[in-house]
């Protein structure tokens, strides 16, 4: 579901914000359990000291553009950052722990609503690429650092809401995905008004598959990929371990969709059964029972309503008015899909316990306690309680993995603060071994937490093709002290954002790790690498980035 609308959808959000003063729920996470143990995870914010002075200005219908997108794009070692939303889009170069306005960017005089980077001509400087919500993209050649307007043959879109990227025909370069949404100033979604099942026939807009030319890229033909969608992210990836990337697509209103490469050009479609006929509005890959299989993590919408304090007449009132007007049908909650093989998925989002997260935007897979199991973090948009000073889902949601269970921290005692967040990133920003975030405001400053957690051993890597381009369709496998970690180097894009392609695996006390990887070729390799550093691992061999401080 989208964030700040207009026009009728404005009145009957403030109509909810007003009647969620009488449904039970209290303090900033709607009444539902949290921990305060484990305290040695936390954060601090840092906006002010690490250099970040965007602000996201509310702009546009709907979910707003408030992103962030990190790479690397003077292959300096140090992560830069995009940030859209506010005015224009701006470019902040990492300088070594500190972002300084660039400028790298040829001018940008208007707002865009998403980018992503993408080494398009294989060069091993990264790219971008800019939408607008009227369907303009934008190419930037990346010069060595500087970019410069481009030509690459995209044709007007009519909403994108992002790209993913992968080399989806094996052709050995990187193939471009647009995933589009509505226009909430216009219509609705099919699905607004048809609750709990899937719409095979909706009124958003086309996903499109480009395929990568070599001199640009030009619309595939490529059965399967058809159908409007309101969609929100998607992830390019190898779903079914056929060594093709497959697409999942998180569809607000509707069901989440898989893209199943056949290998042949074409796809089969599949609209995921109904414990996706939500909102879906992040795709966070992971794999998070151990099984070596990509499994997926979607967060969605979960307002919570109790008869505590409410009359059974004024509770009943209230259900009809929120099946009405937000539609609580679909809002039930985050899935957890686990991939069970051959496209098909189970979502277990109960059992792990992540189901409930309020009204959820993008999310991450991270380890941020360096323990060697990835914890989960999301942002939130908050639900305001007009008649008392304190609104609920005002903080982002945080769960430290514990065992097989994800335990939901209380995130303003780790040092969270209030945001009506949307797009996030969690990065290294300041290569001290764990992982930091930021996060995008739809209507304020943007923020960089520090991760204060107690010093562990890590491992960070990028694997790269032979032009040190990033090698998307690569495999990974951290062994440490016996427990293994896969991993799938894709794009790594989501909801407004884009994480860096560097890869984070936590060791715990582990000095050495073996490092595994597999090409898009099938070039396979095995290495003993030294915790605490970064690496670029190229067909030759195992080059050090950078020395981290994590364990010091």
């Amino acid at each position: 579901m989208t964030g700040t609308p207009t026009g009728r959808r404005a009145a009957m959000t403030v109509a909810v914000a007003a009647l969620l003063v009488v449904s039970g729920c209290t303090g900033a996470f709607g009444g539902t359990s949290e921990s305060d143990d484990s305290a040695e995870l936390g954060f601090e914010n840092v906006t002010r000291e690490a250099g970040l002075d965007y602000e996201g200005t509310g702009t546009g219908a709907g979910n707003g553009n408030s992103g962030v997108y990190t790479a690397d794009v003077d292959n300096d070692g140090w992560e830069d950052l995009l940030a859209i939303g506010g005015e224009r889009p701006v470019l902040y170069r990492n300088t070594g722990g500190e972002f300084d306005r660039s400028g790298a960017l040829p001018s940008l005089e208007r707002p865009f609503k998403s980018a992503t980077f993408v080494d398009y001509d294989g060069d091993g400087w990264r790219d971008l690429l800019l939408f607008a919500h009227d369907g303009e993209a934008v190419a930037l050649h990346n010069d060595e650092g500087t970019f410069e307007r481009d030509d690459v043959g995209l044709d007007d879109l009519t909403y994108p809401l992002g790209a993913t990227v992968a080399d989806y025909d094996g052709d050995g370069d990187r193939d471009l995905f647009v995933y589009q949404s509505g226009d909430w100033a216009d219509e609705r979604p099919d699905g607004y008004f048809s609750t709990n099942r899937s719409i095979a026939d909706d009124n958003g807009n086309p996903n499109v598959l480009y395929e990568n030319t070599g001199d640009g890229f030009e619309r595939a033909d490529a059965p399967g990929i058809e159908g409007d969608r309101w969609s929100l992210a998607a992830s390019f990836v190898d779903l079914t371990g056929d060594g093709t990337p497959d697409v999942h697509v998180a569809n607000d209103y509707n069901n989440d969709t898989v893209y199943l490469n056949r290998g042949d050009g074409t796809f089969e479609q599949r609209q995921l059964g109904g414990p996706t006929a939500r909102n879906g509005m992040a795709s966070e890959i992971g794999d998070v029972n151990g099984d070596g299989r990509p499994d997926v993590f979607v967060t969605n919408i979960d307002i919570p309503v109790s008869r505590e304090n409410m009359s059974a007449e004024r509770f009943d009132r209230l259900k009809r008015f929120l099946d009405f007007v937000i539609h609580s049908g679909r809002t039930k909650g985050n899935t957890m899909l686990v991939n069970e093989g051959d496209g098909r998925f189970d979502d277990q989002a109960p059992a792990y316990g992540v189901r409930q997260g309020g009204w959820g935007w993008a999310a991450s897979f991270a380890d941020f306690d360096n323990d060697g199991d990835r914890d989960l973090l999301h942002t939130t948009q908050i639900v305001v309680r007009l008649d008392m000073d304190n609104p609920v889902y005002t903080l982002p949601m945080i769960w430290e993995r514990e065992g097989d269970d994800f335990d939901r921290l209380n995130a303003s005692a780790r040092g969270f603060e209030e945001h009506d967040g949307r797009g996030m990133v969690t990065m290294d920003y300041d290569r001290d071994g764990d992982q930091d975030v930021v996060i995008a405001s739809y209507h304020g400053d943007f923020a960089v937490y520090e991760n204060t957690a107690e010093a562990a051993d890590a491992v960070q890597f990028e694997v790269v093709d032979g032009n040190g381009a990033t090698a998307l369709g690569a495999t990974a496998t951290v062994e440490a002290d016996g427990t293994e970690t896969s991993v799938w180097q894709n794009a790594r894009t989501g909801f407004l954002s884009q994480e860096s392609p560097v890869t984070h695996v936590g060791t715990g006390d582990a000095e050495t790790v073996t490092l595994s990887v597999t090409w898009p070729d099938g070039e396979e390799a095995s290495f003993e690498v030294d915790a605490n550093a970064r690496y670029r691992v190229t067909p030759d061999g195992v080059e050090t980035v950078a020395n981290l401080t994590s364990g010091d």
